[in-house]
């Protein structure tokens, strides 16, 4: 964008900004306005300096403006480009991470392994343990730096002897390790320790192994030891703190574990925190359930102040840097920055229609001949002159009914009524055996999900309202195995939108998924993994053992010790039984192969049970390799396998949420069947 010189404002400098962009999550158009005004009110103080302001997202810098002066001498207007002091402490904890990673480091190490002067630190508590270097990071170390104390961050050896004198001044001011407190010691200290461990200077380190694969060329250790930085380079640092990259920094698994890694210091109600220090970072959840991740930057000197939030969920935070005195300006803008957001809702509310409905809604009952039972449901038709184009929605596994109840929602009825609402006629009966619908539900095979969808296009063809031509189908969860096969058995279906549909086998599903679900559950990486590989043991003794008498032996050998007598049962029963093994083994990729008609694939990147990076790239290989031209496939980000707006993925989020689905899912389904029905009329 080019800068634009606000000849209005000559009382305090000139002001670089941008457009704001109309692609800001709900509620950061009116933090940008909050903070223009507030920040040009504070850099018209005569002793107050300068101002850029920022706000980001994965991509970098979506917004940026600039007040005041540049220098302190006010004699060049602040800019993009002007040099900000900030603290180090983020950098660090990058550093600390990288070290661990390369096996140069333990967190629990004892700080006096690396820095032996620890010794002359006061101690009350001789009998406890050491220090070590994660309780520097997350700040419980318990040490202080007596006030009056002085210690010099100039040249590398000079800051070591200064240090070193230093700690002769500090005492604990809590036993390690049983408290959290910011400190005036522990990031010099580390530091210090994380510079010997590498062999390096702490400023070389940071600036070959950090800032300049980071592309952060404008930011510099001054000679006093301070980083000065631009609010672009800034910028590109928390894009990569919010799992943007490059992963050659550090991968982001590493950063999502880190995140998880937190010291409660303030909770109004376990288990849920609304306060703690992570390495690197302090999280914060202000009076809602928006959670706040602020990076170690604030730590300036004299002078300056700096500030850098992001909300994990949104994947966008701000920037605010500042020169000079009078720093209520940045509280308020931070106060700003949260309520604002809090004012914003995470979810779309309740979603379920209230009567009168603004179309027709008819009970109805239609047969499957094949599996000769008797199957009921709800049609909904839109207002106005039919014919109209229609949908058949096919659930996911499991007894359910019409609205697919789960939880505390109903996502057909809500599916249902947004399509309505929309021109599209929508048919959506309860499972066999379930609600009004005939049979009996005994776990159900994709070709069984496939006679009853076949029984519903059937009916709405003998439904005046209903474009015949028009007839598609959404499929959610498993009920993406038997789209396909609908879809290739009527070549006349127009058009197929599967949400998490399965495009690997259930056994490889169901093995990442025990990796995930374990991850988000709290798990350790470790013992997450170790849970995934005995997923993984099982699925494969199902695969390739045929003789059901010898999988029964071989699985109670390896399940042995592993779980109670009675679940070990229950595991038996259903792993050994004839529609479990061919649902693992089930290829999806075979039918989507044969798909011609036109496909919208959705994926939440939240999903834990059909995980976006085994299916997703699986689903657009199938379907190229086929021949077809007319899909789409994509994942929705921050949804689940409810397709909800959600933080983790856990199945217990769901009940959490008032949102039953995400307005930009049921959006994308809507205006993708508009255009597919209206290409097909022209």
């Amino acid at each position: 964008m080019p800068r634009v010189c606000l000849i209005a404002v000559v009382l305090t400098g000139c002001a670089f900004a941008q457009q704001i962009p109309d692609n800001l999550p709900p509620g950061m158009p009116l933090i940008i306005r909050d903070f223009d005004r507030t920040a040009e009110q504070a850099a018209r103080n005569p002793n107050d300096v300068g101002y850029t302001l920022g706000v980001v997202n994965r991509e970098g810098l979506a917004w940026t403006k600039s007040y005041g002066f540049a220098d302190v001498a006010r004699s060049a207007p602040a800019t993009s480009d002007t040099s900000y002091a900030i603290g180090y402490g983020a950098f660090s904890a990058v550093m600390l991470l990288q070290l661990r990673r390369d096996g140069a480091l333990h967190f629990s190490d004892p700080v006096e392994k690396y820095v032996p002067e620890m010794k002359s630190v006061r101690n009350p508590y001789p009998d406890a343990s050491s220090v070590t270097l994660l309780q520097l990071a997350m700040h419980t170390s318990g040490l202080t730096l007596d006030a009056a104390i002085k210690y010099t961050t100039g040249p590398a050896g000079e800051w070591e002897k200064a240090l070193g004198a230093a700690l002769a001044h500090t005492s604990y001011e809590f036993e390690p390790g049983t408290h959290a407190a910011l400190s005036n010691i522990d990031e010099p200290v580390l530091a210090l320790a994380l510079s010997r461990t590498a062999h390096q200077p702490y400023a070389a380190y940071v600036k070959q192994k950090i800032l300049l694969p980071l592309g952060m060329t404008h930011t510099e250790f001054a000679p006093d030891g301070a980083v000065h930085t631009t609010i672009g380079d800034l910028a590109r640092f928390a894009s990569f703190a919010m799992l943007g990259g490059p992963e050659s920094v550090l991968s982001k698994s590493d950063l999502e574990e880190n995140y998880r890694r937190l010291y409660v210091t303030n909770s109004i109600a376990i288990p849920n925190p609304n306060e703690g220090f992570g390495i690197g970072f302090h999280g914060e959840t202000w009076t809602s359930n928006h959670y706040y991740v602020i990076l170690s930057v604030g730590n300036t000197g004299p002078g300056y102040e700096a500030a850098l939030w992001f909300e994990p969920r949104r994947h966008t935070g701000v920037i605010l840097l500042h020169h000079g005195s009078g720093g209520a300006a940045l509280g308020q803008m931070i106060h700003t920055y949260v309520y604002t957001l809090n004012a914003q809702k995470n979810d779309a509310g309740r979603q379920d229609p209230v009567k009168p409905l603004p179309y027709t809604e008819e009970n109805v009952s239609f047969d499957n001949h094949a599996s000769d039972i008797k199957l009921a449901g709800t049609l909904t038709i839109p207002q106005g002159k039919g014919p109209f184009p229609a949908v058949v929605l096919i659930p996911k596994a499991g007894p359910l009914d019409r609205d697919e109840q789960m939880y505390n929602h109903r996502p057909f009825l809500v599916l249902a009524d947004h399509l309505t609402r929309a021109g599209i006629a929508v048919l959506r009966a309860d499972v066999r055996g379930m609600g009004k619908s005939g049979g009996k539900y005994a776990s159900p095979t994709p070709d069984d999900f496939a006679a009853d969808a076949e029984a519903a296009i059937a009916y709405l063809k003998t439904r005046p309202e209903v474009d015949v031509h028009k007839i598609g189908l959404i499929s959610h969860g498993e009920g993406g195995l038997a789209a396909p096969i609908v879809a290739n058995r009527n070549r006349d279906v127009a058009y197929a939108v599967m949400l998490g549909a399965p495009a690997v086998p259930s056994a490889e599903n169901s093995a990442q998924s025990a990796l995930l679900n374990a991850e988000a559950n709290g798990e350790l990486y470790r013992k997450a993994e170790e849970q995934a590989a005995e997923s993984r043991a099982v699925m494969s003794l199902v695969r390739q053992e045929q003789d059901p008498a010898e999988l029964e032996r071989k699985l109670r050998v390896f399940l042995a010790g592993k779980m109670p007598d009675a679940q070990m049962e229950a595991r038996l029963r259903q792993w050994t039984s004839p529609a479990f093994r061919k649902n693992a083994t089930y290829d999806p990729a075979v039918e989507l192969r044969k798909l011609a008609c036109p496909v919208l694939a959705l994926y939440g990147d939240k999903d834990l049970l059909v995980p976006s990076e085994l299916n997703l790239p699986a689903m657009r290989t199938a379907l190229a390799a086929g021949g077809n031209k007319n899909f789409r496939v994509e994942a929705v980000a921050d949804v689940n396998f409810l397709f909800q707006t959600t933080d983790v993925g856990i199945g217990r989020e769901a009940n959490w949420t008032e949102e039953t689905m995400s307005p930009l899912v049921l959006q994308k389904i809507g205006e993708w069947i508009r255009q597919r029905a209206a290409a097909a009329y022209n």
